[in-house]
């Protein structure tokens, strides 16, 4: 059985894609990510083991991260092995990512539209409407995901189009990396909503 968990919702995917590995642990089980995979120790684990071994279970973070010539070469090794398999994406797969495994059972993960109506609304002389919107994202309970969604916006506005100027992105992505670390680590010296408000508000005047 292939598991696949995706979604512009990384938050509930991956609590879910967790409930189901923690299911498995009583078996062989082999977790790796896009960053750290090691095709040969992928297939020893694959090949190795008896017929009366436990059951395997293969789990991967950001499969579809992985560059394509491995990718492809993982997929083969992955359809050529009975094994169970389970993808975690932290982004919402395309139709073409989700046919390369036809037989998976998949789950997807929606994000609550108003997180991107409020990312939306972050652009110059538009404090207002941004304040409005922020404030029913965080009475929702959308921080961490608000956050999450926040960062990643502003790494592509790094890389591409951005209607601020890319000094300002960059302090502001800066800031942003600094304040989760503290707020994850309990350094933070007021509450976590307010203090990304801070953050963004100059540049929203």
């Amino acid at each position: 059985m292939i598991t696949i968990f995706h979604g512009d919702n990384p938050t509930a995917s991956r609590t879910a894609c967790l409930e189901l590995v923690n299911t498995a642990k009583s078996g062989s089980v082999f977790q790796t990510d896009s960053k750290n995979i090691d095709l040969n120790q992928l297939n020893n684990f694959l090949s190795s083991g008896s017929l009366f071994e436990d059951a395997k279970t293969l789990v991967i973070d950001n499969f579809f991260s992985i560059p394509k010539a491995n990718l492809d070469k993982l997929v083969k090794l992955i359809n050529q092995n009975q094994c169970d398999v389970i993808i975690w994406q932290d982004k919402a797969l395309n139709a073409t990512q989700l046919k390369t495994f036809p037989q998976a059972k998949v789950q997807a993960f929606k994000a609550d539209n108003q997180l991107f109506t409020c990312l939306n609304a972050i652009k110059p002389h538009n404090l207002n409407q941004f304040i409005k919107l922020y404030d029913q994202v965080v009475q929702k309970d959308l921080f961490d995901l608000f956050l999450y969604l926040l960062k990643g916006n502003l790494r592509r506005q790094l890389q591409t189009y951005s209607k601020f100027d890319q000094v300002q992105i960059k302090k502001i992505y800066l800031q942003l990396i600094e304040l989760e670390f503290q707020y994850k680590t309990g350094q933070l010296s007021l509450p976590k909503d307010m203090a990304l408000k801070r953050v963004l508000v100059p540049i929203l005047r």
